[in-house]
């Protein structure tokens, strides 16, 4: 039977690499109409530009510069929406992390205009992924804004990435590390066959995601830039978790370890202000992985990662007080919000929450 129309974005228009790469933003600038909003964190921001003010100066172009200090919300995309249009800009820039991106990101729909990023840590694949997740004014999750397009420009320079703390590469690393244990939950997915070809695509990219980074995270973590593979985890974080988001787009997979964090953000916001998104996703993973049965040598496995990378293992440790009616609100939020069955599934999903308790 003949299906309606369906979309998918992913990836970008183009993603562009490498140590010094971030040279390249004057002439994607350029490119793009040569009046820039750059949006981003005060010290991001100021680490960009002074690699390449005297180059976008040579260039001729005009760039108004508003760095953000609150948080990624529609309000705040309004403004500067409306910044953009007094300005008359023909591109907004994002640099910095997850936050700040999204909120250009969120940015370039209202106001129409193409997307460059220029991302400061691999903390989180929002550079490239084709929604904007946003937060109330109080740093409450607030939905997701869908993109038209995909993100047109990423300069994810090589050099600049490695300055970030070790702790948000930490946190990017067990983000990308989420999306098989979430997409494969109760499927069976050996061809195919099996499911639909979208879900085929996200399971076998999620594995090699999963494989790649179990195997490479430690040294890129331990060793930086010096490790052999650095720049692939650069690549894996910042474009290829993105493209399983764009295939998993509205397959309604569970995902514990991103509910878990999206609960910590709504009932315990002040609490786990302090905690980066990786961090929070990093215990839901653990939680996934019991809840999918997995061998309990790999969940030991899993949380020797963790261990080794600094990062929380137990609710506790990201600031849940594990009491009573707490426990049975992060219940009731995983039900409402995933695909786990109570009737059925009860006893393996709170045996799932022990685990990290």
């Amino acid at each position: 039977m003949h299906k309606g129309p369906s979309v998918l974005k992913v990836g970008c228009g183009k993603f562009i690499r490498g140590g010094g790469s971030v040279q390249d933003l004057a002439d994607e600038i350029v490119r793009l109409g040569g009046k820039a909003l750059v949006i981003g964190g005060p010290s991001s921001v100021d680490a960009v530009l002074a690699q390449t003010e005297s180059r976008i100066r040579r260039a001729g172009v005009l760039a108004h510069i508003c760095k953000h200090t609150g948080e990624c919300s529609r309000s705040w995309a309004d403004k500067y929406a409306q910044t953009a249009r007094e300005q008359r800009s023909t591109v907004i820039v994002a640099v910095g992390g997850g936050k700040c991106i999204d909120l250009a990101k969120c940015v370039s729909v209202f106001a129409n205009l193409p997307i460059i990023t220029v991302p400061t840590s691999i903390a989180t694949c929002a550079a490239s992924s084709a929604v904007c997740i946003m937060y109330t004014d109080d740093g409450r999750p607030d939905g997701a804004v869908a993109m038209d397009k995909e993100v047109d420009v990423v300069i994810a320079d090589t050099d600049l990435i490695a300055t970030a703390p070790k702790r948000l590469l930490a946190a990017g690393i067990f983000d990308s590390l989420a999306k098989l244990p979430e997409v494969v939950h109760n499927k069976l997915i050996r061809t195919y066959r099996d499911c639909s070809l979208e879900q085929y695509i996200s399971t076998v990219n999620a594995k090699a995601i999963y494989e790649f980074l179990l195997a490479e995270g430690r040294n890129s973590y331990a060793l930086g830039i010096r490790s052999e593979r650095f720049e692939d985890t650069i690549l894996t974080n910042l474009l290829h978790t993105s493209v399983v988001s764009g295939f998993s787009a509205g397959s309604h997979q569970l995902a514990m370890a991103h509910g878990l964090y999206d609960f910590m953000r709504k009932h315990f916001t002040k609490t786990s202000a302090s905690f980066l998104h990786g961090e929070i996703v990093a215990v839901g993973i653990l939680m996934q992985l019991t809840f999918n049965r997995a061998d309990p040598a790999h969940i030991a496995e899993f949380g020797s990662l963790m261990k080794d990378m600094e990062v929380p293992i137990t609710l506790g440790e990201i600031g849940f007080d594990g009491a009573g009616k707490s426990k049975n609100a992060l219940v009731d939020y995983l039900v409402a919000g995933t695909n786990i069955d109570i009737g059925k599934d009860k006893e393996l999903l709170m045996k799932s929450i022990a685990a990290v308790s």
